[in-house]
């Protein structure tokens, strides 16, 4: 008799072992359902936080747009009266910082 046959026979006869195997087949079934069902959670919940996210980012997309057209408005009025109403005052003589180069790196 082949082992596979004699490990068959002994499961049919044996009511422990029916009982063992049978635990063991329902605990694995429980633990892939319990599985599976925060797998199917976890995706639910992650396509609600990418809707909201995808909300949110229309509404400051939005709130951009009218800060870029304020800020396009707003340019054209600048101008020197704007300007020393706000209390910018003309200088008189410009300093500008230089710096002589005396030598290049190369890498």
């Amino acid at each position: 008799m082949s082992k596979t046959k004699a490990i068959a026979n002994d499961i049919v006869a044996n009511t422990k072992t029916q009982r063992v195997l049978f635990n063991i087949l329902l605990g694995s079934l429980l633990s892939f359902f319990i599985v599976y069902i925060y797998i199917i959670g976890s995706i639910t919940f992650n396509v609600i936080a990418r809707k909201s996210l995808e909300n949110t980012e229309r509404i400051l997309g939005s709130n951009i747009s009218n800060l870029e057209l304020t800020y396009l408005s707003n340019i054209n009025e600048v101008n020197k009266t704007r300007a020393e109403s706000l209390g910018f005052v003309d200088t008189k003589s410009n300093i500008f910082a230089t710096r002589s180069i005396t030598h290049v790196a190369i890498r």
